[in-house]
């Protein structure tokens, strides 16, 4: 698995719908105050809502979903808990239907307690995470990994924004031509 600072964009051009669909995010973050990552997060959440105001995204969300999630309790069956089951249930279909792989970034164990004999199983989530949905169907998650490659939230967020303007320069373009 390699990450550096660039990314090839014909890679997300072939994983990505077209930026002139209805496309959605919702980001997944553990705290909404995390000790460590709360810069990253409002920068990420601030570069998201700028992309909605230029009209790149129509709408952008946000799910507070801890630092682990455990698969099988009553929690999850209600409310946020379930959107946020059914959230990563869906990025593990994606995943398994498509070229990019979610598996590094969301660890899977058993947990045991020395109180009880119960087990149980919990998925670890990245501290952030974006789910990009098309039409409100889930289209791309981040991080992921593609063909070896790690891309970052902040991978999806450059790639919007040079798409909306690219978009913007041919439309400048095209107005001066007339």
């Amino acid at each position: 698995m390699q990450a550096d600072d660039s990314f090839d964009p014909t890679v997300l051009d072939a994983y990505l719908p077209s930026t002139k669909s209805d496309l959605q995010a919702t980001v997944f973050v553990h705290s909404l105050a995390p000790v460590g990552t709360k810069t990253c997060n409002d920068r990420l959440v601030a570069e998201l809502d700028t992309l909605v105001q230029r009209g790149a995204l129509s709408d952008l969300d946000l799910l507070v979903w801890g630092n682990s999630i455990s698969t099988a309790s009553p929690l999850t069956e209600v409310g946020t808990g379930q959107r946020i089951v059914d959230a990563v249930s869906e990025f593990y279909d994606l995943a398994a239907g498509g070229d990019c792989s979610i598996a590094p970034f969301f660890k899977v164990s058993q947990v045991t307690t020395e109180y009880s004999d119960d087990s149980f199983s919990r998925i670890v989530p990245p501290s952030r995470a974006v789910a990009l949905y098309d039409q409100s169907e889930l289209a791309a998650v981040f991080p992921c990994l593609i063909d070896g490659t790690a891309y970052t939230p902040e991978d999806l967020v450059a790639y919007l924004d040079s798409e909306q303007t690219e978009t913007a320069e041919r439309l400048l373009v095209d107005e001066s031509a007339d």
